[in-house]
Order: structure tokens, then C-alpha cells, then sequence
């Protein structure tokens, strides 16, 4: 009969090959996923959708007009495609799409993200995890639309890193509880407070933007539950950091 040292050391020389492995079978899940949802219906052709919601909205903003659609201004309304569901202080932001080519919104995000998990050195045991957030469908499909949300998990990546960027998630209030990333850093109550200074040029839209928030039917916290995993994966990744990795600046 093995006695508990050698059970342990036989468990340990498993636990390695068994992770990888999984990992390996989940990341090949999550190809076959993204390539259907590229090619599959509707696939390709709802690409960029999200991102030209807010670029048109930037449009209308920066011409004089209002920020939100007509129909968000006269009471309680159904979330429906198009909305605009971000404050006006984000057309600054959404700008930049103005001049970049759509495809760099998500191609920048995900990068980012991507190199702020790596510099963390995740250990063994959040691959499978992080391979399963990965792997939700709703990344893929929203990475392809251009959804803002995949900032949200940039904010999210850089703001357990950094600190600051987590103030960021406040942009996105169904997701107000993660905006605590980083509070304790000083740098995210300067990035806080610059947030309130920019969006006083956007004053009388900005402070409709409560109102449009509880006017909206089908939104609230269970709105943004499909993109949770967005958020989890850094969490996950810095949850499972090496202790030799470096210290986020403060």
C-alpha cells in the first residue's frame, strides 16, 4: 500500500500533464467557436455593428446634436440594438474610431489584455479557467461586434495591475462593483476625478445619463451578466499571479 508521500508525489506528477492537457482541449473548443462564429450566421456580417452604435453617436455629439437616440429621452423604454448605454464622457474615447480602422477596437484590446495576463505569470492551475473564459461564447461574439465591452475587460486587466484603470469600469455602471480594482492606489481617484472634469464639456447629456440608466427596461446588473467573464479573467489571472512577478506600480 503507498503511503501518503508517495500518493502526494504521484498526484503532483499528474496534476502538470492533466492541466496542460485540458487547457489544450478547451483552447481547441474555443478556435472551433470563434471560426463559427466568424463564418457561421450571421458571423461576418454583423461585424463592427456595436462600434458604429457610439462612433455615430460621437458624430452627433461633436455636431451639436444629442447624445442619446430620441427614443431614450421620453421615459421608460425596451434595450434594444442601437441604444446608447455609456455617459458622454466615452465619445473621447470612441473618437479615435473616427480615424482607426474598426478592426483595431477589439485587435487592441485583446492584445493589451493578452500581455497584461502573461506579465502576471498565471500559475498551472487558472489555465483551465482562463482557457474556459476564453472559451464563452459571448467573447468571441462581442470581440467580433466591436462591443465595448472588451474595454471593460482591459480596465479590468490593467487595473489589477496598475490600479488606476480599474477607476474606468465606473463607465459602465452594471459593472460598479468591479470599479473597486485599484481603489486603494491614489491613481484611481486622479483617474476618477478626471473623468468627472471631462465630462463637464457634455454636462446637460451627462447628467441625463442616470435617467437613461434606470429608464431602460431588460438592463439593470442581469444586462451585463452575460459579460462577466470579460471582467473574471484577469481577476482569475491575478488571483493566481507568481509572487515573482512584477508589483504593480502604485
Amino acid at each position: 500500500m503507498l503511503n501518503p508521500k508517495t500518493q502526494a508525489g504521484a498526484g503532483a506528477r499528474w496534476r502538470r500533464p492533466l492541466l496542460i492537457g485540458l487547457t489544450i482541449v478547451i483552447l481547441g473548443l474555443t478556435v472551433c467557436f470563434w471560426v463559427y462564429g466568424f463564418f457561421g450566421p450571421p458571423g461576418w456580417r454583423i461585424a463592427n455593428d456595436d462600434l458604429t452604435i457610439y462612433t455615430d453617436a460621437t458624430r452627433r455629439l461633436f455636431g451639436g446634436g444629442q447624445w442619446y437616440l430620441d427614443r431614450q429621452i421620453h421615459g421608460p423604454y425596451e434595450i434594444s440594438h442601437g441604444d446608447v448605454l455609456y455617459p458622454p464622457v466615452t465619445a473621447l474615447f470612441f473618437g479615435l474610431w473616427l480615424l482607426l480602422p474598426g478592426w483595431s477596437f477589439s485587435a487592441i484590446a485583446v492584445g493589451v489584455t493578452t500581455w497584461a495576463v502573461w506579465r502576471m505569470r498565471p500559475a498551472l492551475w487558472t489555465w483551465p479557467l482562463l482557457a474556459l473564459c476564453l472559451a464563452w461564447p459571448m467573447l468571441g461574439l462581442k470581440v467580433l461586434r466591436l462591443n465595448p465591452s472588451v474595454w471593460i475587460m482591459v480596465a479590468s486587466a490593467l487595473g489589477v495591475r496598475f490600479g488606476w484603470p480599474g477607476a474606468l469600469i465606473l463607465l459602465k455602471p452594471s459593472f460598479l462593483p468591479f470599479a473597486a480594482i485599484g481603489i486603494r492606489h491614489r491613481g484611481w481617484w486622479l483617474a476618477a476625478g478626471l473623468l468627472a472634469v471631462a465630462s463637464l464639456p457634455f454636462l446637460a447629456d451627462t447628467l441625463a445619463y442616470p435617467r437613461i440608466v434606470l429608464d431602460a427596461r431588460g438592463g439593470g446588473l442581469a444586462y451585463s451578466l452575460p459579460d462577466l467573464p470579460f471582467v473574471l479573467l484577469p481577476l482569475i489571472a491575478w488571483a493566481g499571479r507568481r509572487r515573482t512577478a512584477p508589483s504593480s506600480s502604485r
